[in-house]
């Protein structure tokens, strides 16, 4: 793809199948964004670590000892790692090689039995059930709503008894907010997408209608050569949630309070925090 492109494109934003979801998966590509999910300087990969330990002490006054803990979109293993170290038996799936990677060497150099598996949380098949399974971050918007559905039907039967899922999702402000955005020039000496100088084009579009926010971003190199990359996130009411949830088979959805979740001052207003369990 040429500049030319770019300068002629007159249309919506709307993507093709493979710019839904930004290349997690990609070695290049993941190992920039762990060095953003473990940055302290900003928290908008991953929490600062102040307030992923207030986190976890909440997380772990809902756990059973020697509970079993699952981690959709672990990441780093951020959070695997300190459940694991207060006793609590956990398995984090990630799409991100380095990240996994990451999370492993953290594991062998505590001592920790973690089991990480590099996978798309959409394909992933458990052994065993859970005691609670944990998606945090937002990261359930990304899917469409089909795949969103799949995957709480999915989640039901992977806790035994009893258990519970804790989702941390966007506000349906937040979501339409970011579709209604401006368009955004930025100059990159080196960066997400490109480790090379490039300029970065950010653009959004909101659809009512589907309630999904697009973003496509434009990555314009030296040369001129033109990648394009792109995501999208889906938005649902506080209402939808829940409802989503009981459709699934879940009980008494409850939101999190803000003084037991923080999500930091980055973040407020534009993510919370669901928890929902099985029958007994």
């Amino acid at each position: 793809m040429d500049i030319s492109t770019l300068i002629f494109n007159r249309s919506a934003t709307i993507l093709a199948d493979s710019e839904r979801k930004i290349p997690w998966d990609d070695p290049a590509f993941s190992q920039r964004m762990l060095e953003n999910h473990l940055s302290q300087e900003h928290d908008w990969a991953s929490r600062r670590l102040p307030v992923i330990e207030r986190q976890i002490e909440w997380i772990v006054r809902q756990l059973k000892p020697a509970a079993s803990v699952l981690d959709l979109g672990c990441g780093p293993g951020l959070y695997a790692q300190r459940l694991a170290q207060r006793g609590f038996r956990c398995t984090g799936i990630d799409f991100s090689p380095a990240a996994i990677n990451y999370a492993r060497e953290q594991a062998l150099a505590c001592e920790l039995d973690i089991h990480y598996q590099q996978q798309d949380v959409r394909n992933y098949i458990p052994e065993r059930q859970f005691d609670f399974i944990m998606m945090t971050f937002g990261e359930l918007n990304v899917f469409s709503a089909t795949e969103i559905k799949n995957l709480l039907a999915r989640c039901r039967q992977w806790l035994a008894p009893g258990g519970q899922l804790l989702l941390e999702v966007h506000t349906w402000d937040e979501v339409k907010r970011q579709g209604q955005a401006s368009p955004q020039w930025q100059r990159c000496p080196q960066g997400l997408f490109l480790a090379r100088p490039h300029l970065l084009l950010t653009e959004h579009e909101w659809d009512e209608d589907a309630a999904t926010s697009s973003t496509r971003f434009w990555v314009i190199e030296e040369q001129g050569e033109v990648l394009r990359f792109g995501s999208q996130m889906t938005a649902w009411r506080d209402d939808e949630y829940r409802q989503l949830l009981n459709e699934a088979g879940f009980q008494r959805p409850e939101g999190v309070d803000a003084d037991s979740w923080p999500v930091s001052e980055t973040f407020e207003g534009k993510l919370f925090a669901l928890l929902a369990q099985t029958s007994e």
